[in-house]
């Protein structure tokens, strides 16, 4: 609990206590059937907003962002102006509470796609991981994890999605994710293992990134050994300002086939409890290469309802 909650807590106990008591237990404290529940897999996914670009282009921007449910009150300005420019949005806990939707329905650009990892009781506010892209999907999944985080009893969410290229006959995908949290490494290894099935099974182009909550060395270490195998290059940032827990960087991008011009981290934003990551890619015109520049060299081993 911030300062902001505990005034808001304590400030209260003369009035309206339980009804306050209630929203810091809705907002901190999400429990699988108490507070929040589960929706059914039909109801998983969400799309809204509407582009008319039909395919992405060699060159395009990307953002990947953990807005921590958007509750900073100067998340909405940062928010705007980060996303001018961009191309290719993914967003871990994004809460559709209706001024959050607000301003994602002020993006005309780009098209959105929510995978929910479980809905707020109180008003049905979904909570998940969000994709946003100038073009529009040709296809779309979601992946909950196979495992619950304790006590919550909640999954975490990806989202999939595929999109045409300007550049060639094959699709891009993109996974967008948040990995599980607060179990053993064992749990974190069968997520991991449901996002290398896919990826591993895709012909074209990937982009892999979100929140990976690699806190723990050997999490991070089983990252890399995982999409090292998968012939994917991870982006570097120089200097690295990401968010780290216990010295490890949380947020990580992965790309095959593609070509990492420029990533960078917008470490003055203080909007979230992570800094957001900005990425310039470039597909490539045949195959996988490897990448010169702003890149980190891997193991060369092989091994929805509309709103």
């Amino acid at each position: 609990m911030n300062i902001r909650s505990f005034h808001l807590f304590f400030g209260g106990l003369n009035r309206n206590y339980f009804q306050r008591l209630f929203i810091i237990m809705l907002e901190y404290f999400p429990m699988k059937g108490i507070t929040h529940t589960i929706p059914k897999r039909a109801n998983v996914l969400s799309s809204f907003g509407r582009t008319s670009e039909p395919a992405i282009s060699r060159r395009f921007s990307v953002l990947v962002w953990n807005i921590h449910k958007a509750k900073n009150t100067q998340w909405a300005a940062d928010f705007q102006l980060l996303l001018q420019g961009k191309d290719l949005v993914l967003l871990q806990e994004a809460f559709l509470r209706p001024a959050m939707l607000n301003i994602l329905q002020q993006t005309p650009h780009l098209r959105w796609d929510l995978a929910a990892g479980f809905t707020r009781r109180l008003d049905a506010i979904d909570i998940g991981v969000m994709t946003g892209c100038r073009a529009n999907p040709r296809s779309l999944f979601f992946l909950r994890s196979p495992v619950h985080e304790p006590l919550v009893r909640l999954p975490k969410m990806a989202i999939g999605t595929r999109y045409a290229l300007e550049f060639s006959d094959q699709e891009l995908l993109v996974l967008n994710v948040h990995a599980i949290n607060f179990v053993r490494i064992n749990k974190f290894k069968r997520q991991m293992q449901q996002l290398e099935a896919e990826l591993d099974d895709h012909a074209g182009p990937i982009l892999l990134g979100g929140d990976f909550n690699t806190w723990l060395a050997s999490r991070a270490d089983f990252l890399r050994e995982m999409t090292g195998n998968l012939r994917m290059d991870l982006a570097t940032f120089q200097p690295d300002r990401r968010s780290r827990y216990f010295g490890q960087v949380l947020d990580h991008v992965f790309v095959r086939g593609l070509k990492i011009v420029s990533a960078s981290c917008h470490y003055h934003i203080r909007s979230s409890d992570h800094q957001p990551i900005e990425l310039v890619l470039e597909g490539e015109e045949s195959g996988v290469r490897r990448q010169e520049t702003g890149v980190g060299r891997q193991n060369e081993q092989r091994t929805g309802k509309t709103i």
